[in-house]
């Protein structure tokens, strides 16, 4: 009840310095497929809409309230979250269009587009961060048909072992490049490039919590230049590297196993 209290004052702090985070609370509140939260300069929740609460596996904003990153997802991984928050928070700079891949502790992975900016108060101190994020549950998930688009779209996220080109898949698709990645995007939410990675990362991702794959192999097999490239944009999107995301989810295997018994 205590901790409850403290963080529902926060939040009712932060709110007061900066009114207008309640009017984008509710705003976002509206929106299912965008995830809306606030955190203090702490790096804890103090704002989120409904859809941000359910994807962090609660039923209610009280049970987020005061929580940091560290309490809901791997610990290897809400790190590199937080380091991503610390360099916002510290410089004042903004995020904008972040891909990012976000894993749970049951292994289901989310892909996001993030944007991250500072919200400073009347003063123009920073007492804040606040973020949005898109849902990439992309037209192509569901069915689209749409060739030969349909066959560039498929090839970029089924065949991300092969070096595939996107002037080679424009000119494939009758197209010019720049046609090309706006009918991409306007398809998948992404850029070419964007999906390619979405899709060799997330199969470096699976192949690294089910297998014992020596990185330099599993990058090659995954479609990247090497092993300093792979773990490089593994980074990027998960904010951990590949050995250390390896390590986190062998904690959480033996951690269930030991749970079991």
């Amino acid at each position: 009840m205590a901790r409850t209290s403290h963080a529902k004052n926060l939040r009712n702090e932060l709110l007061r310095d900066v009114p207008g985070l309640a009017a984008a609370e509710m705003l976002f509140d509206a929106l299912g497929d965008v995830l809306f939260c606030v955190k203090d300069v702490e790096r804890r929740y103090v704002a989120a809409n409904s859809a941000f609460v359910r994807a962090a596996g609660l039923r209610t904003l009280s049970e987020l309230l005061g929580k940091t990153a560290q309490s809901l997802f791997p610990s290897a991984l809400a790190a590199g979250y937080e380091q991503q928050d610390d360099a916002v928070l510290s410089t004042g700079m903004p995020v904008h269009n972040r891909l990012e891949m976000v894993t749970r502790t049951d292994g289901a992975i989310g892909w996001f587009v993030s944007q991250k900016i500072p919200v400073s108060d009347i003063s123009g101190k920073i007492v804040a961060l606040a973020g949005i994020s898109r849902d990439l549950a992309t037209p192509a998930d569901q069915g689209q048909s749409l060739n030969p688009m349909a066959e560039a779209l498929d090839a970029l996220t089924n065949d991300f072992a092969e070096p595939l080109r996107v002037m080679e898949l424009a000119a494939k698709s009758g197209l010019s490049v720049s046609q090309f990645e706006r009918k991409i995007r306007e398809m998948s939410g992404l850029s070419p490039r964007q999906l390619l990675t979405k899709a060799r990362i997330e199969a470096a991702a699976i192949a690294l919590r089910q297998s014992a794959i020596p990185l330099r192999d599993l990058a090659i097999e995954c479609g990247f230049y090497d092993q300093a490239s792979f773990s490089r944009q593994f980074r990027e999107a998960t904010g951990t590297s590949p050995g250390e995301y390896r390590k986190a989810f062998q904690r959480e295997g033996q951690a269930q196993g030991e749970k079991r018994l």
